[in-house]
């Protein structure tokens, strides 16, 4: 069952039961969506992708380095030093810029080279229950509360809560960097710490 994020606001759908989820997204396991509601929820929430660009520029993610509140009380710390002539200060200050920039440039790239990696592997279409039957639909067309059937080896549409698993694997190194599958399950129990290790969600853009 797909759950894309709310916009504005966290609810914990990873400790809440099945059947609540079922309720607080108003779908039925079996027959999933009417086709009416689903085109509802499609305009109203709009499609089902990754906000931002696909691409990633390097100066873009440079200079929101220098535009960040700590870089800027930094800038101002070196030249109220460098006014006054204390060139051992300014030159410490100058140093801490540069090591806070660069390692906050790196950080920042590989997390949007990350999220242009997952725009890029996003399933182009999905295999979803409305009124009981089975639809191939354009990815984009997913709305929450859809039921989604997948297998081994086809890219996760969105980010899911697992209704039913049969001997399951699913590769979340883009996401997690583990490079063995992660086996998933149907988890009953929402008391234990199992939940920790989302043995019972998918992820968009895994497979």
């Amino acid at each position: 069952m797909s759950a894309p994020a709310a916009a504005g606001r966290k609810l914990p759908f990873h400790s809440w039961d099945v059947e609540k989820c079922l309720r607080h997204f108003a779908t039925d396991r079996e027959d999933g969506l009417t086709k009416a509601d689903a085109a509802g929820r499609l305009e109203k929430h709009g499609p089902n992708e990754l906000l931002g660009q696909s691409g990633v520029s390097k100066w873009k993610v440079f200079a929101a380095q220098l535009a960040n509140s700590m870089t800027i009380v930094l800038l101002l710390a070196f030249i109220i030093s460098m006014a006054v002539r204390d060139w051992v200060e300014a030159g410490v200050v100058m140093i801490v810029i540069i090591t806070n920039t660069f390692i906050g440039y790196l950080q920042e790239y590989r997390a949007e080279k990350t999220m242009a990696s997952l725009r890029s592997l996003t399933s182009p279409t999905a295999l979803v229950v409305r009124e009981g039957a089975q639809h191939h639909i354009p990815a984009l067309q997913v709305v929450s509360g859809d039921i989604i059937q997948f297998k081994d080896g086809d890219v996760i549409p969105a980010d899911l809560r697992l209704l039913e698993v049969f001997n399951l694997e699913i590769d979340e190194a883009l996401l997690t960097g583990e490079s063995a599958p992660v086996a998933k399950r149907y988890v009953s129990d929402h008391s234990t710490p199992v939940l920790l290790r989302a043995v019972d969600r998918a992820f968009a853009g895994a497979e």
